[in-house]
């Protein structure tokens, strides 16, 4: 898999726009893979990615099966690579992108991790007069309890356990399902420490990301090693 992070220019029209609008973030880092991927190309090139805003401005973060081509994101998207901000961040390059090697997580190790994810729940999915159970429509969850409640399901099905966790309600952010059809949502920031319990569903987990709304930049799960 390959990782790619470049912090955003604010000064960008284009980065501005696509703040405002994940359906237009979404657009934007599918640039960034072939043509030709098929109906969902974000789930074939493994594309999952999310805005971290941090003391050195907008970072953008992409995870992917495919090698990113940052270069055909538009012009000036990425902050200029002398800019002060990444001097004093320790940065020579950016954007950047890395190879990453998911093998060596086994049963047993303990990352540091963060997960922006859309946490919610369905609601009216009774069976209508046709007999055919309605899909609802989520809402979301408004407790940290139960919050956290649905980070140890969604751990437990991706492999790992949850060893110590911060909750952090973010802010209202806006996309749409088609031309008439606008959609918000309410993320919420984990940071914390996990536990690997099954490697293989870890690691598929990390490829394919957790919970829904991933077409909006939610669901990656990004680990480091402990300090």
């Amino acid at each position: 898999m390959y990782l790619a992070r470049g912090f955003l220019n604010p000064v960008s029209r284009d980065v501005g726009r696509d703040l405002r609008d994940l359906t237009g973030l979404h657009r934007t880092v599918l640039r960034a893979f072939p043509d030709g991927l098929g109906a969902t190309p974000r789930a074939t090139a493994g594309v999952l990615f999310r805005v971290d805003v941090g003391r050195g401005g907008a970072l953008l973060v992409i995870q992917s099966r495919e090698r990113p081509d940052l270069g055909k994101l538009p012009p000036r998207y990425f902050l200029d690579p002398d800019d002060d901000r990444l001097f004093d961040l320790g940065w020579s390059t950016n954007p950047r992108v890395e190879a990453i090697d998911v093998a060596r997580y086994v049963d047993g190790t303990r990352l540091a991790f963060r997960l922006v994810a859309n946490v919610t729940k369905k609601i009216d999915t009774k069976t209508g007069p046709d007999g055919k159970r309605r899909n609802g429509k989520r809402v979301p969850l408004r407790t940290d309890d139960e919050r956290m409640a649905w980070l140890a399901r969604h751990a437990r099905d991706a492999g790992f356990a949850v060893v110590d966790a911060r909750v952090n309600a973010g802010a209202a952010a806006s996309g749409s399902r088609g031309e008439a059809d606008p959609v918000t949502f309410a993320g919420t920031r984990f940071d914390g420490v996990l536990e690997v319990r099954d490697a293989d569903r870890f690691r598929e987990a990390l490829a394919t990301g957790i919970g829904p709304g991933k077409a909006y930049g939610f669901g990656l799960l990004s680990i480091a090693p402990l300090r």
